[in-house]
């Protein structure tokens, strides 16, 4: 099983606080920057409830590969923290401090 098929599997029946989310990749691939244009990651793939259709977060990969080809660096990221940004062509990420990524 691909990293991907397996990242798939364990998010697509994830409840959180007594909903149920479901994974969309309509996103999928969309570069995430800091406010001031440094590209950070891109997205994965944003999880939604599927009650409400309101997405929860995005799973945002921060990180490259590594030395056998998976990317390590996946966080969830607060849909509320991600605005899209015509002026890059991605999501910016608004938070405080732009060097660190989000650890959530």
């Amino acid at each position: 099983m691909g990293t991907e098929q397996s990242f798939r599997t364990a998010a697509a029946g994830y409840s959180d606080a007594n909903r149920r989310l479901v994974v969309r990749n309509n996103a999928k691939g969309a570069p995430v920057y800091t406010p001031d244009g440094n590209k950070r990651g891109r997205i994965e793939c944003v999880m939604v409830d599927e009650a409400t259709g309101e997405i929860a977060y995005a799973i945002v990969n921060f990180g490259s590969a590594d030395s056998i080809g998976f990317e390590t660096d996946h966080h969830r990221v607060p849909w509320s923290l991600l605005a899209y940004n015509p002026r890059f062509g991605g999501y910016e990420l608004r938070i405080a401090n732009s060097r660190a990524s989000p650890r959530t």
